[in-house]
């Protein structure tokens, strides 16, 4: 009997542990919020926002150990036969879009059919209906795609079993740096089965515009969103001045916390003092256009500011004061040396990576590299300077080396993100530019 894409085989099985632990590694934090949302039983598909290329995905799979079926454009299984075959063993299906052709579209028949097999045998499906990813904590029009399948597999199944829409928000403490943090969520599912029983009077076309509203809502409470218009750069740093405020961050996230009563720990807390700021920039623009048309310019000629001359947000939200840079400084000359022992160490990951990033366009696509590149090559230096230890050195000389080696990789850009920010310290203090009082 031919297998079929979403079994279980042992070979996915470890390569899922292995990919997962690289992921997990791809970021300082990953945390999962909301998974008593994720159902049990039913027809499930998994609808993410699409901001970082195939981290998104990366990130989506290290979420649940639950195998789960992606679908992606058809374009990259063009390639060739052994593409399709590993993008087959990764759980990944085409689906077509008008874009690929009036012929090619109509293969989504046959691929709606498999969808249908995944789903009702437990297996979630992945989609993410913005079409194409964007470095923006906003959202795109949603296609209709995800809605077409919904309906399609809900009229396959019968009534047999339900068919829910589980709306995901992943936001990203920096969407270009490697070792940055990551928050998934998952939110109530959405019945489609129920959906379509209780606006039977809508025509197709009104039950897919109204259930995309719901979907676009639902997914947009679930990250930090800003309204994607003229002043979005603006109203985002905006937010990250106000969340990078001590005094304002610690106010706030009790009033969230009173609010859902509930503790919102790291990255929930900072993400729900985020939307309170966001919120409260756009309460300026509507209340009062003409000081928020004044207090935006201000920020965003700050922004440009800072960008060009190398300074965080956060040096200007939380001043370090001389004593503290002096002391970052320090800390940062400590911890030079084990910088280039593991630069030397890693050099065949990581000279390597800078090769391939120089080569791609789309900087969305930068930590894919970068972990990809890891993922291939970090058991040769580990492997490599480990045998090389041991044959070369005293037994516990050897073994201090080689637990050295393991964390030497994350190090690089830990190191590299603790001394940017010390530096950006130091020119900010330089500078004697007062920020912009908002």
């Amino acid at each position: 009997m031919a297998s079929k894409i979403q079994d279980r085989t042992l070979g996915y099985r470890i390569c899922k542990r292995i990919v997962d632990f690289y992921t997990h590694r791809s970021y300082r934090k990953i945390q999962i919020e909301g998974t008593e949302n994720i159902p049990s039983d039913g027809c499930v598909i998994w609808s993410s926002n699409h901001t970082n290329a195939l981290m998104d995905p990366l990130v989506s799979l290290a979420s649940t150990r639950r195998p789960k079926v992606y679908l992606a454009r058809a374009d990259i299984f063009r390639s060739s036969p052994l593409i399709v075959k590993i993008l087959t063993f990764l759980k990944i299906m085409p689906i077509y879009r008008i874009r690929d052709g009036f012929e090619s579209v109509k293969h989504n028949d046959e691929i709606i059919d498999h969808t249908v097999d995944v789903l009702t045998d437990n297996t979630p499906v992945c989609l993410y209906p913005e079409a194409t990813h964007r470095a923006r904590h906003s959202l795109l029009k949603l296609s209709k795609g995800i809605f077409h399948i919904a309906f399609a597999v809900n009229g396959k199944t019968a009534g047999t079993k339900p068919v829910l829409i589980l709306p995901i928000g992943i936001d990203y403490g920096d969407y270009f740096r490697y070792r940055s943090t990551a928050l998934i969520r998952f939110g109530k599912p959405i019945d489609v089965s129920g959906f379509l029983q209780a606006n039977s009077e809508l025509t197709q076309p009104q039950q897919m515009q109204k259930l995309r509203d719901i979907l676009a809502e639902k997914m947009s409470e679930l990250i930090a969103f800003v309204p994607d218009d003229e002043d979005y750069d603006a109203v985002w740093e905006y937010a990250k001045l106000k969340s990078g405020n001590r005094e304002y961050y610690k106010r706030t996230l009790s009033e969230c916390e009173r609010i859902e009563g509930r503790k919102l720990k790291g990255l929930l807390g900072l993400q729900a003092v985020n939307r309170h700021a966001i919120a409260e920039a756009l309460a300026i623009r509507r209340d009062d256009p003409e000081k928020a048309r004044k207090l935006f310019a201000d920020i965003d000629a700050q922004r440009v500011w800072r960008i060009q001359h190398g300074v965080s947000v956060r040096s200007i939200a939380r001043p370090a004061g001389r004593l503290r840079t002096i002391a970052r400084t320090f800390v940062s000359l400590l911890g030079l040396p084990y910088f280039l022992f593991s630069g030397l160490a890693t050099l065949i990951v990581w000279l390597p990576t800078l090769f391939i990033l120089r080569r791609v366009d789309d900087d969305a696509f930068y930590n894919t590299a970068r972990m990809g590149t890891r993922f291939a090559l970090s058991w040769i230096y580990v492997l490599g300077l480990g045998i090389t230890f041991l044959c070369t050195m005293p037994l516990w000389t050897a073994v201090i080396f080689i637990l050295l080696l393991l964390p030497a990789y994350s190090y690089i850009y830990d190191y590299r993100e603790y001394a940017r920010r010390t530096i950006s310290d130091i020119r900010w203090l330089i500078s004697g530019r007062k920020a912009v009082s908002c």
